[in-house]
């Protein structure tokens, strides 16, 4: 019972160790790409440019309605 349980565990820790390493030799490429874009580094001397519009961007909102509690 103890060498079944041994090995089972070392069997989910290589599938761990074989899911890392194709993790880092597959996935590596999808991370490098979506890092290699510009950067943002000019927020340093260009602060960012706000929005003058005060209006909410959905106009089909509800009217808000406020209640009182009535005891009876």
């Amino acid at each position: 019972m103890l060498a079944g349980l041994i090995r089972t565990l070392g069997t989910i820790i290589m599938v761990w160790f074989v899911f890392r390493w194709l993790d880092r030799m597959f996935g590596a490429r999808n991370r490098r790409s979506r890092n290699s874009g510009p950067r943002e580094n000019s927020d340093r001397t260009n602060p960012p440019q706000r929005d003058e519009s005060t209006q909410p961007k959905d106009t089909k909102l509800g009217d808000y309605i406020d209640f009182e509690e009535v005891d009876e």
